[in-house]
């Protein structure tokens, strides 16, 4: 179900546990100083699975031993490709939220582990479709996307990862701009390019475990069409890059939400497939190291909504925006007049630029469109950019994609001092200054 404004919804064997403030972990046992900070802010006020949690786990030890004596089972992998760190999701005896608590508690004094957090719920940032006829393409205006193609319209050489709901890989308006993996044979029953996932032809279902990340939302499928929907095809809407590769990576239910591991898998997957770009239009107040290590170790841009809470990302942190990894775009939201929409989160120092978000028109479930509104629809328009400004340029590395996209702004008054640019996307400045 959905909420009118701002949906939160927690699933499964969820639930919102708000039993204070803990210390996990104090500071003589962590095993390096950047974990202080985790290890002493760690809390129960966000909702996270009942059942199980991430632990990172340090080397040379017996980890088969030391997991079945704190009553773990080990579920599944979650270290990226070169990590400091096992970082693992394991199943808890005591599958309650006072079991957490208790677990993680035990967990602080054992040699073996780097760190043990609760696997989060994260959700998606926007609010619901409303009025489909208001304004409906302003944002490529805005953003002078029209310039823009007068220099190029996108190729296929670049594949954006779409983090979120999945995506309704058979909308007209999508259906040739979403990705096909080269090295998968579909439907034969085989693992052709030996990823680890069978038959991933548009990419994986991580709610599911499987190789349909068909959307059952709606959510992924609005991000996708801003990102990407087919240019000049006389359908529908167009997308900031005409033509591209677009793969749906579904952590997401059809109810908006979806696990921090789920999440984490996501991302190892577009790290491990190369893709150039990830969407990321979800999150929520709770830090997570394991996420952050995952983002740290994926090369591409990161794009990320600032969160629709109308706060100071400064101050109370909007993850995984709110992360300080390098290849992370913090996007707000901006209405069709510039100013900052009343809902989008901000911050001086934690989000990067605006782009629009409110009152935005785009692809949606049963081959339709519909209007929806939040910094979900803000971060799509940075992703389509950086498609477009790496598709042009494809030598372009993803600190200097991030950085053209910084530097050629619209300047705008609602974002100064509330953005590290206090600007608006201009993805036509961008391609001029590669020019």
């Amino acid at each position: 179900m959905f909420k009118r404004k701002f949906f939160n919804i927690a699933i499964g064997l969820i639930l919102l546990c708000t039993l204070g403030n803990f210390s996990v972990f104090n500071q003589n046992v962590a095993a390096d100083d950047k974990f202080s900070e985790v290890y002493n802010n760690i809390n129960y006020q966000n909702s996270y699975a009942t059942d199980r949690i991430i632990v990172a786990l340090k080397t040379n030890f017996d980890y088969q031993f030391v997991m079945e004596s704190e009553g773990l089972t080990f579920k599944n992998t979650l270290s990226p490709e070169d990590s400091t760190y096992d970082v693992g999701l394991y199943i808890i005896e005591n599958q309650t939220a006072e079991g957490v608590v208790d677990t993680i508690e035990s967990l602080k004094d054992n040699p073996a582990v780097a760190y043990a957090e609760p696997d989060y719920i994260l959700t998606a940032t926007d609010t619901i479709p409303n009025d489909p006829s208001y304004s409906k393409l302003y944002g490529l205006t805005k953003i002078s996307a029209p310039a823009a193609w007068d220099i190029y319209t996108g190729s296929k050489n670049v594949v954006v990862g779409v983090i979120d709901s999945g995506i309704e890989y058979t909308h007209t308006d999508l259906a040739s701009n979403i990705w096909v993996n080269p090295g998968e044979i579909a439907n034969n029953g085989i693992d052709d390019d030996g990823n680890g996932y069978i038959d991933d032809v548009h990419g994986w279902n991580f709610v599911d475990n499987n190789n349909d990340p068909l959307d059952d939302n709606g959510h992924g499928t609005h991000v996708a069409g801003t990102i990407g929907a087919v240019g000049n095809n006389g359908v529908g809407v167009v997308g900031v890059t005409w033509n591209t590769q677009i793969a749906a990576l579904k952590f997401i239910d059809s109810e908006g939400g979806g696990y921090t591991s789920d999440a984490i898998l996501a991302i190892n997957y577009a790290s491990e497939m190369g893709f150039d770009i990830t969407n990321n239009s979800w999150g929520n107040r709770s830090y997570s190291q394991s996420l952050k290590d995952a983002i740290d170790s994926y090369d591409g841009i990161f794009t990320a909504a600032a969160g629709n809470y109308g706060t100071n990302n400064d101050s109370t942190g909007l993850y995984p925006a709110s992360y300080t990894s390098s290849n992370i775009i913090a996007v707000a939201a901006t209405n069709s007049s510039d100013s900052k929409a009343s809902y989008s989160n901000y911050g001086k120092t934690s989000v990067d630029l605006g782009a629009p978000g409110d009152e935005i028109y785009s692809t949606y479930l049963r081959n339709s469109y519909e209007t929806a509104s939040g910094t979900s629809m803000a971060a799509p328009y940075v992703s389509g950019a950086a498609a477009l400004i790496k598709s042009y340029k494809p030598s372009l590395t993803t600190a200097q994609v991030k950085s053209l996209i910084l530097s050629n702004v619209d300047a705008v008054t609602s974002l100064k001092s509330r953005t590290v640019t206090g600007g608006r996307l201009n993805v036509s400045k961008c391609l001029d200054a590669i020019k």
